[in-house]
């Protein structure tokens, strides 16, 4: 079966400027396509979802959507469109015919904690379901109250939350991330990226974190029908992880699942949320 990851990054530190990786980091050095190939050549992984770096920049989706042409593993682009542009729709005419474009991203760490529920945002999301697009939910337990009241505002939109929301593995301690996610959950338009696990995490200790218990929760509220795989590439070598080594991690958290669900979240659900053409 090829597997479809539904989240990774390139950056070029010459073309943009990133606030993110900072120049202490491991990671800090350009990323593009052919990276992510040679990363993938001993998996399963065949196709990929490029998740946007940069709030409010239609140029980076369009710098990838230029080197997708060229590079076939890349099946969409999840772009940082600014969702409060008056020029949003007219963006999404323009980038659109290329085939590329899934969906939106806005990073909400650089934002009010509150930033998801604005007016003018609200407008900007309408607008994706307008045009059968999806929303990319980057948050962190802080910001999973405001969920329910936005997603249940736009029922026709599909949002996902990517990385599970960050839950603080570190401790094992799901408290309000537990609670809010099932609530999350009641809404049908909401999916659950799989994804990002170790990416947050210290190199000395990744790999004895007990993941199991923020795993089985997810899949016991959004069920094998709403979980898809994502790697976070490159982001988890800074906790010095291969791409072998990420994807083996996220499968023996998985190992459990019958292959029809494991099938579901590794591929057809990308497929079907994302609306690829594979």
């Amino acid at each position: 079966m090829d597997f479809v990851d539904t989240h990774f990054h390139n950056w070029a530190l010459d073309k943009f400027p990133y606030p993110w990786p900072t120049a202490d980091m491991s990671i800090y050095k350009d990323y593009y396509p052919c990276g992510l190939e040679n990363a993938v050549a001993d998996t399963p992984v065949q196709h990929a979802i490029f998740v946007q770096c940069l709030n409010c920049s239609a140029e980076e989706a369009e710098w990838v959507m230029d080197m997708a042409t060229r590079h076939p593993i890349i099946k969409g682009v999840v772009a940082g469109l600014d969702l409060t542009s008056t020029a949003l729709a007219e963006t999404i005419n323009r980038l659109k015919p290329t085939g590329f474009l899934k969906g939106a991203r806005h990073i909400l760490d650089m934002e009010a904690d509150d930033w998801i529920t604005r007016d003018d945002v609200s407008r900007g999301l309408e607008i994706l379901a307008n045009h059968n697009l999806t929303f990319d939910l980057l948050v962190r337990p802080r910001h999973l109250q405001f969920i329910p009241q936005v997603v249940s505002k736009h029922p026709r939109l599909r949002f996902i939350i990517d990385h599970i929301a960050k839950p603080n593995f570190h401790d094992g301690k799901m408290g309000g991330w537990k609670d809010e996610m099932t609530e999350i959950a009641q809404f049908p338009n909401v999916f659950c990226k799989i994804s990002g696990l170790i990416s947050e995490q210290r190199t000395d200790t990744w790999r004895t974190i007990d993941y199991k218990p923020f795993i089985e929760h997810v899949l016991s509220v959004f069920g094998s029908e709403r979980c898809v795989f994502g790697s976070d590439w490159p982001v988890f070598e800074l906790v010095g992880a291969t791409y072998r080594e990420s994807l083996d991690h996220i499968r023996a958290l998985l190992a459990h699942l019958p292959a029809g669900e494991q099938a579901k979240i590794f591929r057809d659900n990308a497929v079907m949320f994302y609306n690829l053409n594979i």
